[in-house]
């Protein structure tokens, strides 16, 4: 029996399929939740926004690795994250955190981290961190 080349086709598509859904395994994440203390709804409008930052050099800005946005719509705390990174960014001995912020529907923080939230350079890699009101 002769193959027909264009019979072929299918499968190399396939294939580069498959090869596109492996690709994410090089990438690793930290999940979590962020919430704060005081009762109340925030109204429709505000965003949370989370990051993942090295924040190693003590004269030198926070250089983020991942950070996820999302617009709050009324829901309660605490609120899910994840974060994905790549791993080949991380470095031995540097400080890795989770920071978090909320800020209303005119950009003005309401919330924000305001502790060390550390991860991935300790063993954590899902955390759930507390914000507290920005007066």
């Amino acid at each position: 029996m002769r193959l027909n080349p264009l019979m072929l086709a299918p499968a190399g598509v396939v294939m580069a399929l498959a090869a596109c859904a492996t690709a994410p395994a090089d990438r690793a994440e930290v999940t979590g939740t962020a919430t704060y203390r005081e009762r109340i709804l925030l109204p429709p409008g505000h965003v949370l926004t989370v990051r993942l930052e090295d924040v190693s050099l003590a004269d030198a800005p926070s250089r983020v690795l991942a950070e996820q946005v999302t617009p709050l719509e009324g829901g309660a705390p605490p609120y899910a994250f994840t974060l994905a990174y790549d791993p080949a960014e991380i470095r031995p001995g540097h400080i890795y955190t989770v920071r978090a912020e909320i800020r209303d529907e005119e950009g003005r923080l309401r919330f924000i981290t305001d502790t060390r939230n550390a991860v991935i350079d300790n063993g954590v890699a899902r955390i759930d961190v507390v914000m507290v009101s920005v007066p």
